[in-house]
């Protein structure tokens, strides 16, 4: 998994700074509404979209499993001026969510929702600390 280049950026897993197009508070409250409780604090760092590279990317897996190289149709370019973070779950990391609470077992809280992975360093200037507890 960590020398699996992402294609249009010619860098690796580990090369990439990740971030989701989905704000945390959608996972935990689909989570609490799954599974009847919440899940304690956790902090994220929530960074404008215009602050992120140039070549920033938004990798959805459609054909490749977690492992496999990544087709290439699978990444698009990420659109900074138009982006806004969802707040609702997708249907994918959802029921992901469902099976977890089935199984009665929790992790990989953001499974199923796309990655949007930036090559190099991000600028944190404007950023600022969120807890997924917390509604935007």
């Amino acid at each position: 998994m960590r020398d699996t280049v992402i294609p249009g950026l010619e860098r690796s897993w580990t090369e990439v700074v990740f971030f989701s197009p989905v704000h945390p508070h959608a996972i935990w409250r689909a989570w609490r509404e799954i599974r009847g409780r919440e899940r304690p604090p956790v902090q994220f760092w929530a960074i404008p979209a215009a602050d992120l590279p140039e070549g920033t990317v938004v990798l959805d897996r459609a054909w490749t499993a977690v492992g496999d190289p990544i087709d290439p149709r699978e990444v698009r370019p990420f659109d900074r001026a138009s982006h806004r973070a969802a707040l609702t779950t997708t249907a994918a990391n959802r029921a992901w969510l469902e099976e977890m609470a089935r199984r009665r077992v929790s992790g990989a809280w953001f499974h199923g929702i796309p990655h949007v992975l930036a090559p190099g360093p991000v600028p944190l200037e404007r950023a600022r600390v969120v807890s997924w507890e917390v509604a935007p």
